[in-house]
């Protein structure tokens, strides 16, 4: 024969060989890797459950502090959701005791068998119950704050929320493609070795093989299912330090952008209780609730004092300084605002005139008017 007629041989035989193994150690070889399969799973679904819990008292706290709108509370619902939906699913699939006289093909390895295909089914529909809910109600609040940012222009709105929902977009769809390569790379081929296991095992005409041994194929494990990478406790607390770190470095950005420097080492709350802000002559213009007015007073501060008080202290800048530094200016002047004031404002179409009380100075009034402003700068320089 020539070498490849011996090679061919070789792996014909190779291919038919069946290796016999004690039934006894190969039960205690899937029982080992079936625990340490549900101890990985158990580590990652404490922790999806515990980041969730977590975040709902921050995301509160981020939205008080920040004075976020409405649509940033969505999420917490969502978060309960995420707990909720893996604690059920968890309870409902939960794994019955072991037993060390079980029968190996009944129970143990078809047992092992089932959490592989929970497992895969849980991660193939990660979109629908983990990864869509937290993408709709963040997408609503980004639409929001794109909505209140349209003083800057529609195209400026539009463009901020294409940013913001493509980064969105980005970080989940990493997400998703990351766990369809676990299901292909780590769940399915731990399914087959597992299905493999199983055929063979039909296959003995005795209740487990003839005097307590079992012949398997030429498996490349054999009598041994591939094991599952886990995850440590070292390894879940230091990446939920992580994450919670994570999210304070977030907050703090926030919140010193929010409350930018004034220049004076004093940081002022970055807030405005008008939408928009224009001029006509030095008499301020602004919007209120999509109505635009003639400005008299803020607080009972006559609006005529704060811009010759503007002028005074900023010079050229004041109308900027009224704008976008109205907190600011105000507390100057010795009148620092709550999070509501009373506006006395006239019609732009009469000379009625009329009280709103318990106007919200918020985050979002004033980036849109700062939005705008450089919108108009853009502008006046593109001229």
């Amino acid at each position: 024969m020539a070498p490849d007629e011996f090679q061919q041989a070789w792996q014909a035989h190779s291919a038919q060989t069946r290796v016999v193994i004690d039934a006894d150690l190969l039960r205690e070889e899937v029982q080992r890797d079936q625990r340490q399969f549900n101890t990985m799973i158990s580590y990652r679904d404490f922790g999806e459950v515990g980041v969730a819990v977590i975040m709902i008292p921050v995301w509160f706290v981020m939205g008080f502090m920040l004075d976020l709108p409405w649509t940033w509370y969505l999420s917490v619902p969502v978060f309960l959701w995420i707990a909720g939906f893996m604690l059920l699913y968890r309870k409902r699939h939960q794994p019955e005791s072991e037993q060390t006289t079980e029968p190996l093909l009944q129970q143990c390895v078809q047992r092992s068998l089932a959490e592989v295909e929970q497992q895969i089914w849980l991660l193939k529909n990660i979109f629908w119950w983990y990864l869509l809910p937290p993408t709709l109600s963040i997408t609503a609040f980004f639409a929001q704050v794109s909505w209140q940012s349209r003083g800057g222009g529609w195209l400026y709105a539009l463009i901020f929320f294409v940013l913001l929902e493509g980064f969105l977009l980005a970080v989940y769809g990493s997400v998703y493609l990351m766990n369809k390569r676990v299901v292909r790379t780590q769940l399915i081929p731990r399914r087959e070795e597992l299905q493999k296991l199983r055929a063979s095992l039909e296959q003995e005409t005795t209740d487990e093989g003839i005097n307590g041994q079992i012949a398997l194929p030429n498996l490349p494990f054999p009598g041994k299912i591939p094991p599952a990478p886990c995850a440590s406790p070292v390894q879940l607390f230091v990446g939920l330090v992580l994450f919670l770190a994570l999210m304070l470095l977030v907050f703090f950005i926030i919140y010193q952008a929010k409350n930018g420097d004034s220049g004076n080492g004093q940081d002022y709350p970055k807030r405005s209780p008008f939408a928009a802000v224009r001029w006509e002559d030095s008499q301020p213009e602004v919007q209120v609730n999509d109505q635009w007015y003639r400005l008299i007073a803020l607080d009972g501060i006559p609006a005529e004092k704060m811009i010759d008080f503007s002028k005074e202290t900023y010079g050229e800048k004041w109308q900027k300084r009224f704008e976008e530094d109205l907190v600011e200016l105000m507390t100057r002047m010795g009148h620092p605002p709550e999070k509501t004031v009373t506006l006395e404002v006239q019609s732009l179409t009469s000379s009625e005139k009329q009280t709103l009380k318990e106007v919200r100075l918020t985050y979002a009034n004033r980036a849109a008017i700062r939005a705008a402003a450089q919108a108009r700068k853009r502008d006046a320089a593109g001229e």
